[in-house]
């Protein structure tokens, strides 16, 4: 129960939505809470946890007073929708919301309540460019917020100096009339709310001061902000307001009818945080091999501990693994396919979990599997596989490759965390299934390697009625095989079957995307015989190479910044282009020719699977 004090003004709500943040929440909370004691304000604070994918919630939970309510669900949803959510749940007459990880010093709450009251506002912001803001603040995170600022002036008619600091106060009857119109969960709910805010009158915005001390472990963006795909969501984002709030007048009274109810989420009670689905790992292997055994320590680091692994070799082999959680089985020679259908039948989890021999996964890896596997609806979660940090300038360069558009098109997502979406296809690097789905539709096909993935994956669809998951924080962190002979190597394999997919398969692989490489090779090698009927074919022929080879210069600009080194650029230029002749010259030989399916070939030294 909340004592009224006579001294004290309205309450006064705070959100703080936290994802990820267990070593510091508890100090958040106590924080804001001491600091909001010495104020004249009657408060309550509302923690939204973001997703249970590591223990902020049990932390959280810890804190045992009255005006201190935490509440939370299983998937994580994004900053925007949390707040959201948070604000629903608040009694306040203000209603304030502060980023957690106290980049943010919480007492200069204090001080946009005064600016509240002084200037009869209907929202105050706080700003890192306000005169007497104190930050701490690096070059190139100002000179990008005020490239940002400005495009949100020019296009909103916003007045301010910074949109994007997590700390905002809103009385109620502004949140009451803009919240129910929002869409945005992620990138640019800041732009949002404010511009909703404007778009309906609530045109009394001012800003008041801050201190700021910047933290980069409370960012999504990398410090090398011009390459940073979130920089090019939050773009998107940004762009897609203005559509909706001019084009579309979506945010309008009348266009009631087509405002965005909230996401179903499964909320988090009581002790239900502490119920854990158990996960069998499965790992198909010719022997141990250096890449296993530097996989297996990351794995007993994993913070979720209900989990087993099965790892399946050719021959009897002893290994002291010193941990029971792990155990050995001997299939004899078979391809990765038929080893995970053993792996499976031999296991005790919930959740199958498929994970590549010469892949590790993150630390948080089960947990955030574990966060989205609470929905019924989802039977298959696949996340990104990344490319190690401290592996040979070889090696990063297959991974650059891999990333870019330029040579992934729409299959890009694999290589990097991104977007949450629905998928058709997905390879089992890091590929999760419920275990009774994975029975139902009989496990992995024995005809194929590699390609066995995509077709359990057409099976799992078929089957559910609904496509996979991709979910961004499910990572692990995948070995690229070195340029240019070994990754050329796996590349021809991959385009002779992605071409036979796309033949037999049509419903999952017959994508304009796959066709891509296959028909700009045929264009360029029909062009040198055509440019000389006409002076218009010629023009066309050599812009479109033109254009093909300043794009490709513009991309490897990204492995040069990357890796700070000429070489990379060099490589990543010589290594996209063969990349696209490989793959697409095997994709017509796929497409055309069946490839012929056989055991595939194992290094007698390494215990390294090298073909597939």
């Amino acid at each position: 129960m909340i004592i009224k004090d006579e001294n004290k003004k309205d309450l006064v709500s705070i959100v703080i939505p936290a994802y990820k943040q267990e070593k510091t929440i508890k100090n958040d909370i106590e924080n804001i809470y001491n600091a909001m004691s010495q104020t004249r304000w009657e408060f309550e604070i509302i923690v939204v946890v973001d997703g249970l994918v590591d223990n902020t919630f049990g932390e959280a939970k810890s804190i045992d007073r009255d005006n201190v309510l935490i509440y939370g669900y299983e998937e994580n949803k994004g900053k925007g929708f949390a707040i959201r959510y948070g604000m629903e749940k608040t009694r306040g007459d203000i209603i304030a919301f502060i980023d957690a990880g106290m980049d943010i010093n919480p007492n200069g709450i204090s001080m946009i309540l005064e600016h509240m009251e002084w200037y009869n506002a209907d929202v105050i912001v706080g700003s890192k460019r306000h005169p007497v803001s104190k930050i701490n603040y690096p070059f190139f995170r100002r000179f990008y917020s005020w490239g940002y600022h400005t495009l949100v002036r020019i296009l909103f008619g916003l007045k301010l100096t910074d949109t994007q600091t997590g700390l905002k106060v809103f009385r109620r009857n502004v949140i009451a009339s803009v919240l129910p119109r929002l869409v945005v969960k992620e990138f640019a709910f800041d732009v949002e709310i404010l511009s909703v805010c404007r778009y309906l009158g609530f045109t009394r915005i001012y800003e008041a001061p801050i201190e700021l001390n910047w933290d980069s472990r409370n960012t999504n963006f990398t410090p090398l902000l011009i390459f940073d795909r979130h920089i090019r969501y939050m773009l998107i984002d940004t762009l897609a307001i203005y559509y909706r709030m001019y084009v579309l007048n979506q945010y309008s009274d009348k266009n009631k009818s087509k405002w965005i109810k909230m996401d179903s989420i499964h909320p988090i009670y009581s002790e239900q945080y502490k119920y854990k689905l158990r996960f069998s790992i499965i790992i198909p292997v010719r022997k141990i091999n250096e890449y296993l055994e530097e996989s297996i320590p990351y794995i007993k680091k994993l913070n979720y501990d209900n989990f087993e692994v099965i790892i399946i070799t050719d021959e009897k082999c002893d290994y002291d693994f010193n941990d029971d959680r792990f155990r050995i089985i001997t299939s004899g020679e078979k391809g990765p396919g038929e080893k995970r259908n053993i792996g499976a039948r031999e296991s005790t989890g919930d959740i199958l979990a498929f994970l590549d021999d010469d892949a590790f996964p993150a630390y948080d890896w089960l947990n955030q599997a574990r966060s989205t596997f609470v929905r019924n609806d989802i039977y298959a979660v696949g996340g990104p596989a990344i490319t190690p940090r401290k592996v040979s300038l070889l090696e990063k360069i297959s991974g650059r490759i891999l990333e870019s558009w330029l040579c992934s098109g729409p299959t890009g997502y694999r290589y990097f965390p991104d977007r949450k979406r629905m998928v058709k296809d997905f390879p089992s690097v890091n590929l999760l299934i419920r275990k009774s789905v994975f029975e139902r539709v009989g496990g992995f096909t024995e005809e194929f390697w590699p390609g066995e993935d995509t077709k359990l994956c057409l099976d799992l669809i078929n089957s559910e009625g609904s496509d996979i998951l991709y979910d961004p924080n499910v990572v692990v962190f995948h070995h690229r095989r070195e340029l240019f002979i070994p990754f050329l190597s796996q590349i021809s394999r991959y385009g002779r079957h992605r071409g036979q997919f796309a033949r037999i398969f049509p419903k999952t692989s017959r994508l304009i995307g796959y066709f891509i490489p296959s028909l700009f090779i045929m264009g360029l090698f029909i062009g040198l015989f055509v440019i000389n009927i006409h002076y218009i074919l010629s023009t066309i022929y050599f812009s479109i190479t033109a254009l093909y080879l300043i794009v490709l210069f513009l991309e490897s600009l990204r492995a040069l910044f990357l890796e700070r080194s000429i070489k990379a650029s060099i490589l990543f230029i010589i290594g996209a282009m063969e990349t696209h002749i490989v793959y697409g010259v095997n994709f017509m030989m796929g497409y055309f020719i069946r490839p012929k399916l056989r055991l595939r070939k194992i290094d007698k030294k390494s215990g390294k699977y090298i073909e597939g």
